[in-house]
């Protein structure tokens, strides 16, 4: 029940921040009314369906579940985080920190021990990929190893503050009510009549919470791979690389004269570009133009493959899987601009081919340039 007291109290500050009338006195109606408004679109109108089913199962029907209960706080964190982003506009990469199982937890029906177990699992699992950082290691399974460890401390430090907060909870259990009333009759103000909220930070509110959540560094690389794969090129591993294998190919953790590339692009066989993976929040504009590792081109046994002895790495991306930016210096006075698609090898052969055919003016924008009238 105190999942389903959470999502209401929730509920109705989403209603309170966004201005939202609300006919009706329900859970059920304030879902409505924030869904009409385009707060809760998808997965999070779901979360709090799921959330209110749960409360009227618990209440009337006397139910309990401890792989539900463990669902329901999961959820009920889900939706902080949500709550969290859209009314403050954040973009860390966060995760769910579950519960330790106790040691003498019940075992009467091993069953739903089991479950409850496996249900833990891997909510450890999902926590130590949100921590991996592959860009600070060029082993992989070194930064998965550190995200495991990471993610059992963050469990231990969580498990080690239980015995306090439940403590605080204590103390704070008699004003509950009174908070709880007070909360109650300025939400009742304020459902017929709503505050006025400035559009602007209505809609920005709107937008935030319809946003999904920032992707963290593994899933940030299966959503590359997808909009590489999407716009026609072939992914290898360092392992099985071969270049000719297709016009364009994307071979991952290349390693270059100071460091690695998350990505080294060829286009019939020939060296021509870069992706950097980021973490979302990074600053992408400036990303590209200011990476030193590519100035220093490939190592000696890939130079015959590069295209441009000048700039090894002439078309240069960077991106988070949510959004991409894009460096073309072959262009005068370059700079990256956002773009919502990695371009196809096709496409990057056509403007290789320019460059060569056309040495002064081997972009569009350079022959714009030359052609204007002084």
């Amino acid at each position: 029940m105190s999942a389903g007291q959470f999502a209401e109290v929730l509920a109705e500050e989403f209603v309170t921040r966004t201005g939202t009338r609300v006919e009706g006195t329900t859970q059920f109606d304030r879902l409505n009314a924030l869904t009409r408004a385009g707060v809760l679109v998808g997965w999070s109108r779901e979360a709090f369906d799921k959330l209110r089913r749960g409360r009227n199962d618990a209440a009337h029907n006397h139910l309990f579940d401890t792989t539900k209960a463990l669902e329901a706080l999961r959820l009920c964190w889900q939706l902080g985080d949500l709550f969290d982003r859209a009314t403050g506009g954040t973009r860390t990469v966060s995760a769910f920190v579950p519960p330790t199982l106790p040691a003498d937890a019940p075992s009467t029906d091993p069953e739903e021990l089991a479950e409850l177990q496996e249900a833990l699992e891997g909510h450890r699992r999902a926590l130590a990929e949100s921590r991996v950082r592959l860009s600070e290691t060029s082993d992989r399974l070194e930064a998965e190893r550190r995200a495991r460890a990471e993610a059992e401390n963050l469990i231990a430090t969580a498990e080690q503050a239980k015995t306090a907060y439940a403590a605080q909870v204590e103390e704070l259990r008699a004003q509950v009510s009174e908070l709880r009333a007070n909360h109650q009759q300025q939400y009742d103000r304020e459902r017929l009549k709503p505050r006025k909220v400035a559009s602007a930070a209505r809609d920005a509110i709107v937008e935030r919470a319809q946003r999904p959540a920032p992707l963290n560094e593994v899933q940030a690389r299966k959503k590359i791979d997808a909009m590489l794969a999407k716009a026609g090129w072939l992914i290898q591993s360092k392992a099985e690389a071969n270049p000719l294998a297709g016009r364009g190919v994307a071979i991952e953790e290349f390693t270059l004269a100071t460091g690695r590339a998350d990505y080294v692009l060829y286009v019939d066989g020939k060296i021509v570009g870069v992706i950097e993976a980021k973490r979302e929040g990074t600053a992408l504009a400036g990303a590209l133009a200011q990476n030193e590792r590519y100035a220093a081109g490939v190592l000696k046994e890939h130079a015959m493959a590069v295209w441009r002895r000048e700039e090894p790495f002439a078309f240069r991306y960077v991106s988070t899987g949510a959004e991409t930016y894009f460096l073309n210096r072959v262009d005068p006075d370059a700079r990256s601009r956002e773009v919502f698609a990695f371009h196809r090898p096709e496409t990057i052969a056509a403007w290789m081919k320019r460059a060569d055919e056309e040495p002064d003016t081997p972009t569009f924008r350079a022959a714009l340039r030359t052609n204007m009238p002084s």
